[in-house]
């Protein structure tokens, strides 16, 4: 009575996701609080307060997404005031 529907697991196949190709932190022009918290060991915390104080740079992309140019970030750490003992 009811027609049962072809999925691809029942053809026996399977769907793969599409792959985005791996591209190394350092080749990225773009990147998320998380990315610039691993590259240079600064924070989470301490980032967000420098884009919300307009020392760092950041673009949204989307509504929330936040990220960070390259060149950008490199200012930001240039400006950084150096520590002496």
């Amino acid at each position: 009575m009811t027609e049962s529907k072809k999925t691809l697991e029942s053809e026996g196949t399977t769907a793969r996701p599409k792959e985005k190709p791996y591209v190394p932190i350092e080749n990225r022009p773009l990147l998320g609080v998380d990315e610039v918290e691993a590259l240079t060991g600064v924070p989470a915390k301490i980032i967000r307060a420098n884009v919300r104080n307009g020392l760092l740079k950041a673009c949204l992309a989307g509504s929330t997404t936040m990220r960070i140019r390259r060149r950008d970030l490199d200012e930001w750490l240039d400006m950084l005031p150096a520590w002496r003992a």
